[in-house]
Parts: structure tokens; sequence; C-alpha cells
């Protein structure tokens, strides 16, 4: 795991970038603290910052180059089937020099040229650089776990794991692109492919994208980007019960198994819930070692699972780890917006971060359950989304919502209810997209000032539908999971865990975002995935001899926190004096009314916790990446470490 970076010049002045893509490198010291590298070409200099995981020897070093030295990459993640090509490419005659996955690239790339992406079962985000063609090649893993950035900017692009490296160029402008405020204010986050700061774009999962010298204009020539995957569902109705179960546990033993190669400490999260308990149950069954787990509570017992933890841990005899997270959100603040380097609004990765923080301290690779959820249909909204959608689909359904629609009209937009009213009043999938949503657009117009808020809306809304139509076929249930595995999983549950375990130098493995096990869900039937309101099913049925009971067929809690009951407790100062600061007042963006609206109506009973957090994590970044100076940034990344946090790791 590790953070790349770099410069594609098509004035032929890579000599000339040198010294700013070592200033990029610098700034993302924390995603790989063990080693620097760069390689300079005439026209694209590569920057690299190394956390060793395999072959920790010098002949891991990066970027790295082929015999000839006329193909260069840096990257940043792991290549699980690297060893089965490697292999291969011995037989055709590559010679190695290393026992990297990374050496396997430059070969691979050899081999079969751009197509070599579709060989990878792995996590990454690469930069390859092609002397012989003077091109530069970007791409991005099939779910996008590993980020990658890029900055056009006349004849140069800047690329970089994060958005703080490319702004370590002060010619890039920080200027926020509205319609990705209006996309965060939505949804949490900022999705694919733009960014908050305008012109700085995200590459999208699953693609690709070569630069290189237009020789018409002398400028740049940009292919792409382009998709090399994508998946759609398209459900074999011929299959049983009976046919998947076997083959859903084949697979996931396997891509337990592939993760498990390190020649570092290696261990899991461990929540007591069933997508983690299921990992740790296949790495005991592949692993003859102890497990090292790691588990995380509150202080407040409805938000707290070591007790289901617990019982996992003790079933296979794991070394067991337990952090009581009690964080002081004034001193955690500061270091998610930081590392985030955009506004982030889901509030889980506060624990998150404290709970990679804790573990870094025994191992560097954990192996989570992240992409249960999307994979096997998890989610607990997908219960209403199933009940609003075949209402709709019956005639006293859609009587009902026509009447539902024009009362919505009439009803106040800020009195209790109305929400509920709004998504009965709406489309299935619009609804659904509504529910994922932390202010709903009458909500946003009223909270942002007037050249914010008069801004055509409803991105969040388009791009949902567009993604659930491209991806999720005929069926509702496979829409909404299309959705969630192109939207919400790669925007923001895997940017909360690559931020937060890479600010301390943790490699995370997702064995459940395995392709092939994606792939084999994407045609079990409709009715399998969700069976008579069963949730994750087949993955229930995959497990059943292996866990608990209790483990199985326990209410699915999420990795939420206490918002509510900080904001009208410990963290109801900190709420007031950033949101209501003269740096808010004067910046014109939220509606001071508004926001004191809000905090009044928490304080009195109401919960407006997520959108007052979405607030407050927008203002402390505008502080930080807006107001402050590139020196007092790259200072506070220098003080972002665990001497500040308040909670405590035990041993259990």
């Amino acid at each position: 795991m590790c953070g790349i970076c770099g410069i594609f010049d098509a004035g032929g002045g890579g000599v000339f970038q040198e010294p700013l893509v070592r200033r990029m490198a610098s700034v993302i010291a924390h995603r790989g603290p063990d080693e620097e590298g760069y390689h300079v070409a005439p026209r694209c200099v590569l920057g690299h910052r190394r956390l060793k995981i395999i072959d920790l020897s010098p002949r891991g070093h990066q970027p790295m180059g082929n015999e000839d030295g006329n193909i260069w990459v840096s990257f940043n993640g792991e290549i699980y089937n690297y060893s089965d090509l490697r292999a291969d490419l011995v037989r055709r005659g590559h010679q190695f020099r290393s026992q990297t996955d990374t050496e396997v690239l430059v070969h691979l790339y050899e081999e079969k040229g751009e197509s070599f992406l579709n060989d990878l079962n792995g996590m990454f985000a690469l930069a390859l650089w092609d002397e012989r063609r003077g091109r530069l090649l970007l791409a991005r893993d099939r779910f996008g776990k590993k980020p990658l950035y890029y900055f056009i900017d006349g004849s140069r692009l800047l690329f970089a794991s994060e958005i703080k490296s490319i702004l370590a160029d002060p010619l890039v402008p920080r200027q926020i692109d509205p319609e990705a405020l209006s996309a965060y204010l939505s949804l949490g986050y900022v999705p694919c492919p733009v960014s908050i700061f305008k012109g700085i774009q995200k590459l999208p999962p699953a693609s690709l994208m070569t630069v290189e010298l237009d020789p018409a204009t002398h400028g740049l020539k940009i292919d792409g980007p382009h998709h090399y995957w994508t998946l759609r569902y398209h459900p074999d109705s011929r299959l049983t019960e009976t046919e998947c179960v076997p083959r859903i546990q084949n697979l996931i033993r396997d891509a337990v198994r592939v993760r498990l190669f390190s020649d570092v400490p290696l261990g899991a999260f461990l929540s007591g819930g069933l997508d983690s308990s299921t990992v740790v149950a296949a790495m005991a069954e592949v692993n003859e070692k102890p497990i090292e787990t790691f588990s995380v509570g509150f202080d407040e017992e409805s938000f707290d699972e070591l007790h289901f933890a617990e019982i996992v841990a003790k079933r296979f005899y794991t070394n067991h780890h337990v952090l009581q997270c009690s964080p002081n959100i004034l001193e955690i603040l500061p270091k998610l917006v930081h590392h985030y380097d955009e506004p982030f609004a889901d509030s889980s990765a506060i624990p998150t971060y404290c709970i990679c923080e804790a573990a870094r301290q025994q191992t560097t690779v954990i192996l989570t359950g992240d992409g249960g959820d999307e994979i096997f249909a998890g989610y607990t909204r997908y219960d209403a989304g199933m009940r609003l959608w075949r209402q709709q689909n019956t005639l006293p359904g859609a009587l009902a919502r026509g009447i539902y629609r024009f009362l919505v009209d009439f009803y106040p937009v800020k009195a209790r209810g109305w929400g509920i009213l709004n998504r009965r009043s709406l489309p299935a999938l619009d609804s659904y997209i509504a529910d994922l949503c932390i202010y709903q657009p009458p909500h946003k117009r009223a909270l942002l000032a007037h050249e914010w808020g008069a801004r055509p809306d409803g991105h969040a809304f388009r791009l949902g539908r567009e993604l659930a139509d491209s991806a999720g076929g005929g069926q509702f249930l496979s829409r909404m999971q299309g959705m969630d595995q192109m939207l919400y999983l790669p925007d923001d549950i895997l940017v909360k865990v690559d931020r937060a375990s890479m600010a301390v130098g943790l490699e995370t493995r997702a064995p459940l975002l395995d392709y092939r096990l994606a792939e084999f869900m994407s045609t079990v039937p409709d009715n399998l995935r969700y069976r008579n309101g069963i949730k994750k099913y087949l993955l229930k049925q995959a497990v059943r001899d292996k866990l608990p009971t209790e483990i199985i067929d326990r209410p699915k809690m999420g990795f939420a926190v206490p918002l509510k009951y900080w904001f009208q407790g410990r963290a109801a100062e900190l709420v007031r004096d950033v949101l209501l600061s003269k740096p808010a007042r004067e910046r014109g963006i939220f509606r001071p009314k508004e926001l004191q609206r809000l905090v009044d109506g928490h304080n009195g009973g109401r919960d407006f916790s997520s959108q007052l957090w979405a607030a407050v994590f927008f203002e402390s970044w505008c502080q930080t990446w807006l107001d402050h100076s590139v020196a007092a940034v790259e200072a506070t990344s220098k003080t972002s470490g665990s001497e500040n946090g308040n909670y405590s790791v035990g041993l259990k």
C-alpha cells in the first residue's frame, strides 16, 4: 500500500517538474512512510511513497522499471493473483529481480498492453510510463478501492493518490465546485468524477486514461477515461440455492486465502456483524496461525457490539483486541478534515480512524468485511425500497402516490413528517435515493445563500438513476444494489476506510469485494439474494454451519456513532463555535438563520445530527483548505498522530 503522484508535461520540462513532484510525494508520506522514489523522463515524472508489505528488501523500490528501462510504474495497492501471473510470465521468458507484485505489472503490460488490467485481481491505482510511446497510463481497480485524482493545467497533467498532493502546486486554484457542494449536501460525500475543487477530477473505478503529446497542437492528447470492466446484473433463473451456497463458500474461502499473503503482521477487523465474522471464519479455516482481531465499542450501550465480537473471537480462538472509543471531537475533527481532503459527512469515519490507529500499533495489514451489504443485499433500507416498489406497482399504490404527491406541495417543508410524505410521493427509486440524502432539495435551498442555492439541483438523483439503470437491469433489487455498488460503495465506504487506514500507514483488504464473487452474485436471482424479506439470505446459508446462530440472525446495527447525544452534550459547543462563527458568517455560503434553526431544533429534541455534522465538517474543511495557508495545512499533517486521542486499547 502506497501513495503515488506525478506530472506529465507536454512541453518536455520533466526535469524541471521533479522538485514539485518531490513536494507532492512528501505531502502524502503517511501513505508510504517506509521509502520514497522518483523516475524522471523528459515529459513525465513519477513519484512514490512506499509502505512495505511484500518483499521488504530494496528490490521492491518504486517506481519500478523493466530490464530495458523503457517501462516504469508507480503502484498503490495489492495484486492478489500476482503469483499465478508471475509464473505464467516466467514461462513466457520474462525475468524478475524482485518478489513483488509491482514487477508483475511491468512485464504483464509488456505482454498485453492496456488489456493487462483485465487479468488483475486486486485493489490498485497505478501510473505506468511507456517511454517508447511517450505515453502515461493511469488506472484504478474495479471497485475503486484505491483513489486517484488528476488536474489538467494547460500542457500539464498532475495526478496523485490524494488531493492534498495536487494542491502542493501553488498554481492549482482552490475554488469550490458548486455542483460538488450540492451533491455533498445531498449524499454526504462528493461523487465521482468531480471533486469539491473545481478542476480536480477523480479517475472513475474500473477505468483507465492515457496521456501523451498531441503532435498537432504540441499540447496534451488525452484518451479516456474508459471503463475496462462493468458489473451488470443478469440473473440466471435456473440457479438454485443448492448450487449457489457451495459456490459462495468456495469463492469466499479463496478470496480470503489470496489476501493472507504478507511479509508483515496481518489481522482482521471484527465488529461482530455477519460480514466481518464471515471473513474471520474463513481466515481461521485457511490459516493455521492464531488471528489478530480488533473491535471498537462505545460508551453508549445501544451502539456497542462488543458482546457479539467476543462471541466470534472465542469461537475461533483469536487474539482479540478491544478499543473503547470515546473520542474528543474537538481533537479528531481536524485530523479527519486534513486526511479526507474533501467534505465527508459519514460520521462512522470517527470510529474507523480510531480503530485503524489502534490496530496499527499491532499490525500492518487488516482484512475487513467491507462490501458484504452491497454484494449480498444486506442494507436495512432495501426493506423499505422493496415494500414501496411493490406497493407502487399496484393500482391502489399508484393512486396513493398521486395523493401523496398532491399533499406534499401543501405540507410545510420544515415540519415533522414532511420527509416521509415526500418519499411516498416519489417513484420508488427516487424515494430510495431520497432516503440516502442528508438534505432534501428544498432543505438545501433553505440552507444555501441565494447565489449558491439558486442553481439547478437534482444532481444526486440524476446520477443515482443513471447508475441504477446501467448496472441494475430490470429488477428493482438489482437496481438498488447496482447503484450502491457504483456510488455509495466507492465514494463513501471505500473512501472512509482508505483515508482512515492510510492516515496511519495501515493496509486494509476486503475479501467480500473480490470481483469474482461480485460477478457470480450478479447472476443470482433476486429471490435468492433477498428471500421473503431476509437480507443476505445466501450468505447466511453459506455460513450457517460455521458461525453461531446469534451472529447470523441478529439484527443489523451498522457502524454508527451517537452523534445525536454528542451534539446535545459534549460537542454542543463545538457545533455553535464552528457553524455560527465569524468566518462561517462571512463566507456567505450557508444562511446563519437556518443554521441557528437546526441548532435550536436539535437542542429542543429533534434529531438534526446528520445535517449538523455535514455542515460542521464543511465549514471546518473551508477553514482548513480555503482559509489557511499551505504551510498551515502541512503543519497539521505533522501533528495528526495518536498523542491527542481520548481513547484506550485493551486486550481481552
